[in-house]
């Protein structure tokens, strides 16, 4: 009996001496580490917004939203509150409702922010009511400029195989396009010259603006994104590289290729490197951010290369719980959850959605195929963080306000519903929405959250 008891009070022992936030931890907070992945545009600022915009609504308002949310019973929720996460500056959402006022949809991300969301529950359970009076879900979330994640795949790299392969995509389509500038300027430059910081410059700032002209153009796979924006901290004037023809960069005598070389690899250790630790931490549930319409407006080859690049950012995430040693004693794990989530998905009448969904796992095929069998849960989702528009006349009809600020309506043409479907040379037209006059309604009426936030949050 004794044996039995000692059992029982041995843990509570342990936790008091740990001290209270010790014991608060372990039996007053449950934990949910989240990271959101989405590349340049695929909307995750006005995520955020959306998200942390219901959540307060829901909690401290009680405005019936998030209607499908059964894990976070609105009846129980006590209050919730922001706190920081680690040193990371809190996530702007002030300033983007300041933003949506004034008519502006929220600027795009430019610097690394992060917060904790903490929902307090109340207990239902007369016994649990007693021992536990409430249970703090805990949510951590990060944001960050889409550029820098497509750059993690290089720490895999070495200069000579980054260079190559960066100068093969921008061979074919859709690159192909818009590189010849930069093209040129490497046909014309003598590399038998030294590479002084002038010579240097001169080809970082044509390949600069070759990446700044592809962005702009919807192009999703540009490395170094954090060439584009600041905020970096890793000086590109000073340790700037670019990729070589296969002439130089497999020569490794060329003064040129050990230049490079010796600035790739600071970069990776500088930058990308310390990136991976400190905002791409540890997480058990990552939300996958995909705006297709940026590739539905310019060509089918942008959709390819979309699936190309979420399938090599799915090698950079360790996925999967399969060490019992690893995840249960040394409390390390994969991603064990995976949202693939389609952005923006009121820019597509209701009759369209379908083949929305289905274009979204085809382009996404790639990234899920690395997901072993039974390891990984996945699913897709349509979202709309803001509902920005409204039905038309008829099925395949939207209603939508413009930027001169009339009420418009569109007529759509079917959606793809797979890449095979499209059309090598067709393009579908964004509906171009301005952010509506009511827009805090319609953020509280936007739908998808509540399915996406419920199936990370159920068991």
């Amino acid at each position: 009996m004794r044996k039995f008891i000692d059992a029982i009070l041995t843990p509570a022992k342990q936790a008091k001496a740990l001290g209270a936030n010790q014991w608060q931890r372990w039996f007053l907070q449950s934990e949910h580490r989240f990271t959101i992945t989405g590349l340049s545009r695929s909307g995750k600022s006005m995520l955020f917004t959306s998200l942390m915009t219901v959540l307060k609504y829901r909690s401290e308002e009680q405005y019936q939203c998030l209607p499908l949310l059964r894990f976070l019973p609105m009846e129980l929720v006590d209050k919730m509150w922001l706190e920081p996460l680690g040193n990371l500056p809190l996530f702007p959402v002030q300033e983007h409702i300041k933003d949506l006022e004034a008519g502006h949809w929220p600027p795009a991300t430019e610097s690394v922010a992060g917060f904790k969301l903490v929902v307090r529950l109340r207990q239902a359970h007369q016994l649990k009511k007693y021992l536990l009076p409430y249970t703090d879900v805990v949510f951590e979330f990060i944001d960050y400029p889409g550029e820098w994640l497509t750059d993690l795949p290089m720490l895999g790299k070495s200069y000579t195989q980054w260079s190559d392969s960066a100068w093969a995509q921008q061979m074919n389509a859709p690159q192909q396009r818009y590189a010849k500038s930069w093209h040129d300027c490497v046909n014309a430059f003598d590399f038998e010259q030294p590479p002084t910081p002038d010579r240097i410059m001169q080809l970082v700032d044509a390949y600069r603006r070759y990446l700044q002209e592809a962005k702009s153009q919807g192009i999703s796979m540009l490395q170094p994104g954090s060439f584009l924006i600041p905020g970096s901290g890793f000086d590109f004037t000073q340790q700037g590289f670019t990729p070589l023809p296969s002439r130089i960069s497999s020569d490794v005598a060329s003064p040129w290729t050990q230049c490079f070389t010796q600035h790739f690899d600071a970069f990776k250790q500088q930058w990308l490197t310390r990136l991976k630790k400190d905002t791409f931490r540890q997480t058990d549930k990552q939300i996958i951010l995909v705006d297709l319409f940026e590739g539905l407006n310019h060509s089918r080859s942008h959709l390819y290369q979309l699936r190309e690049t979420l399938s090599h950012l799915a090698d950079t995430f360790v996925y999967g719980n399969e060490n019992w040693f690893k995840r249960n004693v040394l409390q390390q794990q994969g991603i064990a959850k995976v949202a693939f989530v389609a952005t923006k998905s009121d820019l597509v009448p209701v009759g369209q959605r379908d083949a929305l969904l289905s274009l979204l796992k085809d382009v996404t095929r790639g990234a899920t195929a690395r997901f072993k069998d039974g390891e990984v849960q996945f699913e897709h989702f349509l979202v709309s963080a803001i509902q920005a528009t409204d039905e038309g006349s008829h099925d395949n009809a939207l209603r939508y306000m413009n930027h001169e600020g009339r009420y418009m309506e569109a007529e759509f043409e079917a959606l793809p519903p797979d890449l095979k479907s499209m059309p090598a040379e067709e393009h579908y037209p964004v509906l171009p929405a301005a952010v509506p006059p009511d827009y805090l309604a319609r953020i509280l009426n936007g739908k998808g959250l509540d399915r996406l936030l419920q199936f990370l949050l159920e068991k």
